[in-house]
């Protein structure tokens, strides 16, 4: 499965209203909505700004609350749903190295846990491209010590085990024989629920599982199908995650490449309240003149 159909599926789940962070606590959401929010206001009004890699624009509507007279647009590579938002325009299927707009058209470039999935080396030319000599650049990059980096890793290795077994496939034999004995399918759930113990997900996909084979026939097949679909894209959406979040090091990597065309100060981690570990990287800059 290619990654972008994984990302399509899941920004198609999640709907037009999701979070671009999986697993995240309420408070950390909350947090970076009132950051996105102060960022807005340091621009005039029918300033441009563009999200890099936007999902369904949660980064945008964060902007909004706190300057509606943004002209704001998306881009990602996956296929999105339309914005229900009229501030708000979201281009799909688009690499971040080829952006369908002028040279020097946008006030502002902001990314949410997105744009450290593109290849840096290769979009930072295209970034410095469309942007306006001096125009305002922020990014909110996975941190690989986030306490919800460390959350998302458990619950893929869960996920990974399920799909890793034989479960889906003694499912599909015991939905076409459903007086059949399903005990052998239940101690494959127990046992990697005992392996994986904070994820919930393991009882959660087992629920699913039995109430598949409850169904039967038809009805059942199809319900099977659709878990392991959704196995199979969360399973690709986590690894990505997992793949991108950047140490000191790699952050320091990741700016460099910006260096060519713009001014980064040095990144910060972004810490919230109860959580030991940084949440994230922000790095901040100007489009040089």
């Amino acid at each position: 499965m290619e990654t972008a159909d994984a990302w399509s599926a899941y920004w198609t789940q999640m709907g037009d209203t999701g979070g671009c962070l999986p697993g995240a606590p309420p408070a950390v959401e909350a947090e970076l909505t009132r950051a996105w929010a102060q960022f807005a206001h340091g621009f005039e009004g029918g300033s441009r700004l563009i999200d890099l890699a936007c999902g369904t624009g949660a980064v945008m509507r964060s902007l909004l609350r706190g300057n509606r007279d943004l002209d704001l647009v998306g881009v990602d590579y996956a296929v999105l749903p339309k914005s229900r938002s009229k501030k708000i325009r979201l281009v799909g299927e688009t690499d971040i190295s080829s952006l369908p707009f002028d040279d020097d058209h946008f006030d502002g470039l902001t990314s949410q846990f997105g744009v450290e999935y593109a290849d840096i080396e290769a979009c930072a030319s295209e970034m410095a491209r469309v942007a306006k000599p001096g125009a305002r650049l922020r990014f909110v990059i996975h941190h690989a010590d986030s306490p919800i980096v460390e959350q998302n890793r458990r619950r893929h290795a869960a996920l990974s085990a399920i799909a890793g077994s034989a479960i889906i496939d003694m499912a599909r034999t015991a939905a076409t024989q459903p007086a059949g004995n399903t005990a052998i399918l239940s101690q494959a759930f127990s046992l990697i629920a005992r392996s994986h113990p904070d994820q919930p997900v393991v009882r959660e996909i087992a629920a699913g599982v039995d109430h598949a084979i409850r169904l039967s026939g038809k009805k059942g097949a199809a319900e099977l199908a659709r878990i392991e679909a959704n196995l199979a894209h969360e399973c690709k959406v986590l690894a990505a995650l997992l793949g991108v979040a950047q140490d000191e090091q790699g952050i320091s990597v990741f700016a460099d490449h910006l260096a060519l065309g713009f001014e980064c100060e040095p990144a910060r981690p972004v810490r919230s309240a109860g959580l030991p570990m940084p949440i994230a990287w922000a790095l901040s800059g100007r489009r040089k003149n």
